[in-house]
């Protein structure tokens, strides 16, 4: 009788050790699924950076940032100077100029007091250059093409009330006017001072661009777009 009651007693301790096995193997698939999700979230947020970061535009240092104002009247100053936002267009156009696919995100008409240290940079640009008002566009301009482009988003551009500039006027100098390698992205601003133009008479402008060349070759035609303010 009493190596019976030994064995039950044995039996039921190997009964508690394998369930106690299997709670622990439990754990650590959980612990797995549980990493695991760790980890898919790291890269979900890794990714999201990542392509905030190939959103952001990188602000000329020849102007304040104005990507925060979009209120007419709304200011905003930093050590280049003072901007105030005078008429906004915001919508989003795409324009595609054969393998070129030009984005203009927004255009801004902006008053603006350079700082003393800028002003001497705005004398090639206009005779006003302690307080002018400027026009700005943001863009987006992808070589689609596997061969190297030549391509200006802006040639030349004109106001409705005839005021004319061309692309030697862009102040904001980001180089985005020149070779397109196969595939290349660039993102920018480009900024041109306007001196025979009111704010409250600024309804539109007419913008061309260039034409797309390969080499010294004409392989599509400039395109026309018009920005409404």
């Amino acid at each position: 009788m009493k190596r019976i009651g030994m064995l039950f007693l044995m039996a039921l301790f190997l009964t508690g050790c394998m369930d106690n096995g299997n709670a622990t193997t439990e754990k650590s698939e959980e612990e797995k699924v549980q990493e695991e999700e760790n980890n898919n979230s790291v890269t979900e947020q890794t990714e999201t950076t990542t392509e905030a970061k190939e959103d952001t535009f990188i602000e000329s240092p020849q102007a304040p940032d104005d990507s925060k104002l979009t209120e007419i009247g709304a200011t905003y100053s930093d050590p280049d100077g003072k901007i105030k936002l005078l008429a906004y267009a915001p919508d989003e156009q795409q324009v595609e100029v054969g393998p070129i696919k030009l984005t203009i995100h927004e255009a801004k008409y902006m008053h603006y007091k350079p700082s003393p240290d800028m002003i001497d940079f705005f004398h090639g640009f206009t005779h006003e250059e302690g307080s002018f008002n400027y026009v700005k566009l943001r863009v987006t301009v992808e070589n689609t093409y596997d061969q190297k482009l030549n391509f200006a988003p802006v040639s030349h551009l004109e106001t409705n009330t005839g005021e004319k500039k061309g692309i030697n006027d862009d102040f904001y100098l980001e180089e985005l006017h020149g070779d397109y390698e196969p595939g290349e992205i660039r993102k920018g601003q480009l900024g041109f001072i306007l001196e025979e133009t009111d704010p409250e008479n600024l309804e539109q402008i007419k913008v061309q661009s260039s034409d797309v060349f390969q080499g010294e070759k004409s392989v599509e035609k400039g395109k026309t777009y018009t920005i409404s303010f």
